[in-house]
Order: C-alpha cells, then sequence, then structure tokens
C-alpha cells in the first residue's frame, strides 16, 4: 500500500515537472516569435551619403534631409538610425567609359561597397557628372542612378536631371531598388518607383502605388 502510495505520488510530481516545463517551453516560443516579428515589422538602416566631385557637403545634406523626410511620410515602418555625410571623393579617369565621356556606374558602385559596415547600411553616391551602364542592347546607356537591387548601394546623378528640386525623387526610386523593389509593375507615371525610360519625368511622382507599397 506504502509503495502504491509513493510510486502515485512520484508520477503526479514527474507531471508536474512536465507541465511546468511545457509551459516554460510554450512561454518561450511566443516570445521568439513576439521578437522575431517585432524585427520584421520594424526594419532600420543607416544611411551613407558619399558626395563626389563638386557634390558639395551642403546640397548632400539637403538631398540627405528630403530622403528622410520622404521616408518618413511614403515608409513609416522603417526607422532611419543615423546620417552620415562622407567626405567628398573624386570621380578618377579609371572610373570612366572608353570613350571618356562618361563614368561607369557599376566601378563606382564597386568602388563604394567597402563603406558599407553592416548589413542595415545604406549607401548613396551623389554625383553632377554623367554616368551609364549597359541597358536596352546599348554598351554605354546614360542613366539616372544605379542600384544593386536589394543591396542597399546606389550612384545617383543629377546630369540628366532638369529640375533639381525634383531630385530626391530619383534618390528616393534608388532607394526603393536597395530594398528589394523593382520597376512599378503597374507603370503608373504617379508612383516613385516608375522606370523612366530614358525619358525622366518626376513632376508626376507623388507616392509609391498600391502594389509596390504593399512590397
Amino acid at each position: 500500500m506504502k509503495s502504491k502510495c509513493r510510486f502515485t505520488i512520484i508520477f503526479s510530481l514527474i507531471l508536474l515537472l512536465g507541465c511546468v516545463s511545457w509551459s516554460c517551453r510554450d512561454k518561450e516560443h511566443n516570445a521568439n516569435e513576439a521578437d522575431l516579428e517585432m524585427d520584421c515589422c520594424c526594419p532600420h538602416c543607416r544611411i551613407l551619403i558619399q558626395p563626389y566631385g563638386d557634390f558639395s557637403q551642403a546640397r548632400a545634406k539637403k538631398v540627405s534631409t528630403q530622403l528622410v523626410q520622404a521616408l518618413e511620410k511614403h515608409m513609416a515602418d522603417l526607422a532611419v538610425t543615423d546620417v552620415v555625410i562622407l567626405p567628398n571623393k573624386p570621380l578618377t579617369d579609371d572610373l570612366l567609359n572608353d570613350a571618356k565621356t562618361r563614368y561607369r556606374a557599376q566601378k563606382i558602385l564597386d568602388l563604394q561597397r567597402g563603406a558599407q559596415k553592416g548589413r542595415n547600411d545604406v549607401i548613396i553616391g551623389l554625383t553632377d557628372k554623367d554616368i551609364s551602364t549597359t541597358h536596352h542592347g546599348q554598351k554605354d546607356w546614360g542613366i539616372l542612378g544605379l542600384t544593386y537591387v536589394g543591396q542597399s548601394n546606389s550612384v545617383i546623378s543629377t546630369f540628366r536631371v532638369s529640375d533639381k528640386s525634383q531630385f530626391w525623387k530619383v534618390v528616393l526610386h534608388e532607394f526603393g531598388h536597395g530594398l528589394g523593389l523593382r520597376h512599378c509593375p503597374n507603370n503608373d507615371k504617379s508612383c516613385f518607383m516608375v522606370d523612366a525610360n530614358g525619358k525622366p519625368n518626376l513632376s508626376p511622382q507623388n507616392h509609391f502605388c498600391k502594389s509596390c507599397a504593399r512590397l
């Protein structure tokens, strides 16, 4: 009889400990899920602005302010932890195309990679010089900007922007590419991610369309 009682007590203790252990694991699992959800819902980044040549520090600061204001308005889930204006760098001759008429955007992007110290760093190069890439079957296609999609590494030029007050929209467009966005699937002329197709018209752009906003 005593043996049976002892067995019952031991079994009850084992069952109780099992329940406590399961409850702790369940709470830990829920906490981990909550942490993961928080990380996903609150992405953050540090923005590094790299001016080239005669692109002044004052203009770089103005562009960065316009970009952050646009992000606060149109990408409210993104937190900018810091903005750093890096010292000016020259665009050297080794970055030119074969004809020595334009600077190759890919070469500038390769040069900038070293400035990204963390996975949340976004580097944006700014220049007044004409830049180019291979596109539309042409080896040397003049562009507004270039970004490795999803890699937060951009170089952007004012050269083809007639209304310089709209330049921040090009910067926001390339920033979107850095996050992983491609060109607007709806070809919405009012969407920041619309493809310029060599003929930029920045005035109508004032939002991310529903498709791009959802992404």
